[in-house]
């Protein structure tokens, strides 16, 4: 199906599978023959030209993995859900052939593993990883031109009977990766990622439960290229020939993470009753019983430097505190130094809630489509109100010439009515056209004044001048 006309469709609250999502063109070499064939009794010659296409295969970049489940370092109960990663690119597990014909198989597989079944990460590169060694299976891969021995790469190394028990066939990978469309629009992300189709890898073992409650027991997932195994996929005895005379299994690994499984439930109610409110504490080892209090509230002190250019401490405290916080009236406030607040008993400032106010106006202006709606919402506020009092001053003077004398009772000078008369009334070097009526005069007064604030409405606001 076209990417275009796959976005066309309204995803809505519906998520959508598909089976696989091949690359135009899996990585490897290609030839492009190009000859010119015309009518007429001339022979041009060909031209040939070769090209690669490649992907990693020894080193997967951390932006490539939007998430995985369980979450890294979480512990609950998982025994309903098969450990799976996400992958910002939908077609990174069919970018690579394995087996001839079977280009719906993927070549990455995620393999887990407990903590009791002896496997060893090793941190090195790609010509360690590559090394043979004595009674290791090590994959056989010769480096493309890109592809260096001191890149970066992890390994692990699994037992032979292991991988042979566990390592799915060509049947089974075929069903343990898909592409999945979903909708983002209700989702907070990262804003690099602008894709709704995601590719999953999903394990094919359970994770080991543990005894009893009080235990946990570690698993580390792996995504594992299948490169340079092909001779354990293609059947159960070349398998079996190919392991027996090893102990150990080396794989290259793209991706991993470790996560516990235990009894206990794992959500977001459980996660957030099992946390330790006193982590959010600050540390001190002070003796002032008043500081020691402000810590253990959450509150460090921060450099401040205030509007005059002077620098002082104030108190900070975070959204994340380590008490209840009684709901309390939402205060208003045009800037943010109006909620700085001043304890007197330590002679520090109290810059949380400015923080706050300060820190959700930048997050806002950040968002341009949400400057650009405000940017109009002031514009077109301040237009109305110039209008409106412009009509209201017009018909008073117009309708009521005798009521003149009240403009002189204005004592609001900072009004924009009283500026509007006083500049009609008192023009500068403007003299008045022999035989207008004074009516007609003001009315052009007023209209050209009227004419250069809408002018000076639209000139003078800007988006970046919001605050």
């Amino acid at each position: 199906m076209p990417r275009n006309k796959e976005r066309s469709l309204s995803m809505g609250e519906s998520i959508r599978f598909a089976q696989r999502s091949e690359p135009p063109l899996k990585a490897g070499t290609y030839r492009v023959q190009v000859e010119q064939v015309t009518n007429i009794n001339c022979r041009l010659s060909s031209e040939t030209t070769d090209f690669k296409v490649s992907s990693e295969r020894f080193y997967l970049s951390p932006d490539q993995i939007y998430s995985v489940y369980p979450p890294r370092e979480a512990v609950g109960n998982y025994a309903e859900c098969l450990p799976h990663i996400v992958l910002n690119r939908r077609t990174l597990p069919w970018e690579r052939a394995l087996l001839k014909g079977q280009s719906h198989m993927p070549w990455l597989a995620l393999l887990v593993f407990d903590e009791t079944e002896s496997i060893q990460l090793h941190e090195s590169t790609v010509g360690n990883a590559l090394q043979p060694e004595a009674g290791v299976f090590v994959p056989s891969l010769p480096l493309e031109d890109h592809e260096k021995p001191e890149d970066p790469c992890t390994y692990v190394h699994i037992p032979a009977n292991l991988l042979a028990e566990i390592l799915p066939y060509p049947e089974a990978l075929s069903l343990l990766a898909h592409g999945k469309g979903v909708s983002l629009d209700r989702k907070v992300t990262d804003a690099s990622v602008n894709d709704d189709w995601f590719a999953t890898v999903v394990s094919n073992r359970f994770c080991l439960a543990p005894g009893d409650d009080s235990q946990a027991i570690r698993h580390t997932a792996c995504l594992v290229s299948l490169e340079g195994y092909e001779v354990c996929l293609s059947s159960q005895q070349s398998r079996r020939d190919a392991l027996a005379h090893v102990q150990t299994a080396r794989m290259i690994v793209l991706a991993n993470w470790s996560f516990s499984m235990a009894k206990a439930a794992f959500d977001f109610g459980s996660a957030f009753a099992s946390l330790d409110a006193d982590m959010l504490s600050t540390p001190y080892q002070g003796s002032s019983e008043q500081i020691q209090k402000l810590c253990k509230l959450g509150y460090f002190p921060m450099n401040h430097v205030v509007r005059d250019g002077s620098q002082v401490v104030s108190w900070y405290q975070s959204p994340l505190i380590p008490y209840e916080d009684p709901r309390t009236p939402v205060k208003c406030a045009r800037f943010a130094d109006q909620l700085l607040a001043y304890d007197p008993d330590i002679g520090m400032m109290d810059i949380r809630y400015s923080s706050a106010w300060q820190i959700g106006k930048s997050m806002a202006l950040a968002d341009q489509s949400f400057a650009q709606k405000l940017y109009s919402w002031r514009q077109s506020n301040e237009t109305l109100a110039r209008t409106s009092v412009y009509q209201g001053l017009l018909s008073l003077h117009l309708s009521s010439p005798s009521n003149e004398k009240r403009v002189h009772d204005w004592k609001d000078e900072s009004s924009i009515g009283y500026s509007f008369v006083k500049t009609a009334r008192s023009p500068e070097g403007t003299d008045p056209q022999p035989g207008s009526s004074g009516k007609q005069i003001l009315l052009e007064q007023l209209n050209d004044r009227y004419k250069t604030l809408l002018n000076e409405v639209i000139s003078d606001a800007s988006p970046d001048g919001l605050g």
